[in-house]
């Protein structure tokens, strides 16, 4: 008991002093239901362009987050993704005016009408320009910034938003976009929204380590139940693992709350291993082992209860040094 006290002691000390272990920051969880329900029942003769809309919200809601919220999802509910001109953003026209009037746009229009709106109440909102990871796997190149979103003050504190994203999702590569509301990319976490998110100005992040390109382009993979369940620390975190036959890696994940884990699978290449009686949970922290087998280029996904939690890609390690856990 005492050296299972103590292990997990140290793993606890390993995380606190780990990139994703900063300050926890409680996103305010709020019930915007009477919100959104008076922003989906709104006429299009209520909202004549940015002013007018602007003077609706704000009748109706007094309070900053309540107004921001509506405006949030009047622009998800509005705005169409501009597949036309995916390929030639420069067509697209980004002017908030032209936005609202067109009611289509790319990363760039959304994040401005929203901009746009919120400047009407009084609402200190601003783009983040970045790096957007979306299919990628980890250490996947990307060459130049490809995503815009939202930063907003409210009572003096900063959350990140993605309109666009939640506005719909991308099926069949980026070729059909189907408007359905995301919930989660509403008040993204900065410990989790960094695995997918790198804004160009690293203070845009809000975390007390600013992280690199080249360490954000090679963080695992992550799915909705990374997010989802409040997840926000992965080891390794770096999600491109170099190994060889017989290398046992011990992985963590660790949650916001505590989860109840049924079982662990693990889809190493064409393998399926499920790791059902053999990882521990601590209250929020998980952990678990895995022996590789071979050292050919793969990937690795991790599974929590038949749900895809992350993806690793694997390559050779030419060295055959032991890595340190």
């Amino acid at each position: 008991m005492l050296h299972k006290s103590f292990f997990t002691a140290i793993v606890f000390l390993f995380l606190s002093t780990s990139l994703f272990s900063q300050k926890r920051i409680k996103i305010p969880v709020l019930d915007y239901g009477s919100v959104d329900e008076f922003v989906l029942k709104l006429k299009p003769e209520q909202c004549v362009n940015i002013d007018t809309l602007a003077a609706v919200i704000s009748r109706e809601f007094d309070r900053p987050h309540f107004r921001f919220r509506a405006a949030f999802r009047w622009v998800t509910e509005n705005i169409m993704y501009d597949l036309k001109n995916q390929r030639h953003p420069q067509k697209s026209n980004s002017n908030a005016n032209e936005v609202f009037k067109n009611k289509t746009a790319l990363a760039e229009g959304y994040a401005n009408i929203l901009n746009a709106i919120c400047a009407k109440m009084n609402i200190t909102c601003l783009s983040v320009n970045g790096y957007l990871r979306q299919n990628e796997f980890p250490g996947t190149k990307i060459k130049k910034p490809n995503h815009i979103w939202n930063t907003v003050k409210l009572y003096d504190k900063w959350y990140l938003m993605d309109v666009m994203m939640a506005s719909g999702y991308f099926e069949n590569g980026d070729k059909i976009f189907t408007k359905r509301f995301t919930e989660r990319y509403f008040a993204l976490h900065p410990r989790q929204v960094i695995l997918t998110h790198l804004p160009l100005n690293g203070n845009r992040q809000y975390l007390d380590t600013i992280v690199d390109k080249n360490t954000f382009l090679r963080y695992p993979k992550v799915y909705d139940f990374f997010f989802d369940n409040g997840i926000y620390a992965l080891r390794p975190a770096d999600g491109v693992i170099p190994v060889f036959k017989g290398l046992k890696k011990r992985f963590y994940f660790k949650s916001m709350d505590s989860l109840a884990i049924g079982k662990i699978e693990i889809r190493d290449g064409k393998k399926s291993e499920k790791i059902q009686n053999t990882f521990t949970q601590v209250d929020s922290l998980l952990y678990f082992d895995y022996v590789f087998e071979s050292n050919k280029k793969r990937t690795l996904d991790v599974f929590v209860d038949g749900l895809p939690l992350c993806t690793y890609s694997i390559v050779p390690d030419k060295k055959k040094k032991r890595l340190e856990d």
